[in-house]
């Protein structure tokens, strides 16, 4: 059986990562990391693969400049949205 997989979901988590070692957040708990995961994938499109070749394929594709920045934007844009009303503050 094949295995469906997001591309954009291991970058944009790649990319959160990266981020995060380098800027300060208002929370880096996991559950505002994975409401900035969902806000960034939802302001994205997907690019699924299925096969090693349609990874390298989808990876190569992604490495362009234009892709990387549209990446950081939308986590920028989701860390001040996710920063402004952190979501687990009203779940406590």
């Amino acid at each position: 059986m094949y295995e469906l997989k997001n591309h954009m979901e291991i970058a944009v988590r790649q990319t959160l990562q990266d981020y995060l070692r380098f800027n300060t957040i208002a929370c880096s708990c996991e559950h505002c990391q994975a409401d900035i995961m969902a806000l960034t994938l939802n302001r994205l499109p997907a690019r699924y693969f299925v096969s090693l070749r349609g990874e390298i394929l989808t990876q190569v594709e992604s490495q362009t400049l234009p892709d990387q920045a549209r990446i950081l934007s939308e986590i920028v844009r989701a860390v001040q949205q996710v920063g402004a009303t952190p979501s687990h503050l009203s779940n406590e």
